[in-house]
């Protein structure tokens, strides 16, 4: 047996062993996420890229101590459910030497479906980071649109000269605040912009609430546009070509065909709206692929005058379920 193979069932027989507690972390996060987030309208699916960061974070693959410390304070996960689940994954993790598939960052490639949190998260962290550390005409201004409870905007470098905007829904934003006070996170330099996607611009809020459209701009749009209708989209995509040159947007896609449910994506399209439902939420928005599976992406940034500049997406095209989920880094050059 190899090492890898043995570290992966030392991980399981531990998880087997901590299975009662681990369920019981289950169930209490479960029953928080439902009869709380979802009552009160706070997004139920901005858990779970805040799930797979903080699996990362106690197996030490990817450090995010802020994800860490306000998870403590949600309305879904409590300092109960956090160690149940999250800290007796870390303890298997650390114990075992197991650091794959949701645990591993950047993780493999192609990604499949248990690391492809891992690779959007990477993904969007380079997009990030390349960003807002270049020397030629840096932004000035860093947005998270749809921000759930990313916590990109607390884990910036000292000294860095940048603004940052937060915009979501008011639940959501007010339980991430609320988390933020209670963990002790400083957060002045960061301000909470209240909009609805689908009912009016984020431009107007942002505006609203001291943004400079002058300013060369980030803007962070990850997990946001299967949720949308196509006209936000594009609404969006033509507010960011009115930012000036060297502005950019880091925004992901499910293809269309999944969203549809179309051959050979029955099953897991299927699987994927009701389990979307669960949250009281829809998924409504897919990009056409092509042949080079960019094609969508690609047109869509064109019509607005925006340059796709990386591109990425989970799986191959010679696995049996060709790849349905893509990243892009969007430049306004």
């Amino acid at each position: 047996m190899g090492i890898l193979s043995l570290r992966v069932l030392i991980f399981a027989l531990l998880c087997i062993l901590l299975s009662p507690l681990l369920i019981a972390g289950v169930i209490i996060y479960t029953w928080r996420l439902r009869h709380s987030s979802v009552r009160q309208n706070i997004s139920g699916t901005a858990n779970e890229p805040l799930g797979g960061r903080l699996g990362m974070h106690v197996a030490g693959t990817r450090i995010d101590d802020a994800a860490y410390k306000i998870a403590g304070h949600l309305p879904s996960f409590t300092k109960l459910s956090r160690f149940l689940i999250i800290d007796l994954l870390g303890f298997a993790s650390k114990l075992s030497g197991f650091k794959g598939s949701f645990l591993a960052y950047p993780g493999e490639r192609p990604s499949k479906l248990m690391s492809m949190l891992s690779h959007r998260t990477y993904f969007f962290d380079r997009s990030v980071n390349d960003s807002l550390s270049r020397n030629d005409n840096p932004p000035k201004q860093f947005v998270v649109l749809g921000a759930g409870y990313d916590t990109r905007c607390y884990d910036l470098p000292n000294g860095l000269d940048i603004q940052c905007f937060e915009v979501d829904m008011t639940p959501t934003l007010n339980a991430k605040k609320k988390a933020l006070e209670l963990a002790g996170i400083p957060h002045d330099h960061v301000i909470f912009v209240e909009t609805d996607f689908n009912q009016e611009t984020w431009m107007e809020a942002l505006l609203d609430s001291g943004f400079n459209p002058s300013l060369t701009t980030y803007i962070l749009w990850e997990g946001v546009t299967m949720y949308l209708v196509e006209a936000a989209i594009k609404d969006t995509l033509n507010l960011v070509s009115t930012l000036p040159k060297g502005s950019a947007v880091g925004v992901d896609f499910f293809s269309e065909d999944l969203v549809k449910g179309n051959g050979p994506y029955e099953k897991i399209s299927k699987a994927m709206h009701k389990g979307i439902r669960y949250y009281s939420e829809k998924i409504i928005f897919g990009v056409s692929t092509g042949e080079q599976l960019s094609a969508g992406v690609q047109n869509l940034a064109r019509e607005s005058g925006l340059t796709v500049s990386r591109f990425e997406h989970t799986g191959s095209k010679e696995d049996k379920l060709p790849p349905w989920y893509f990243f892009a880094h969007i430049d306004n050059l």
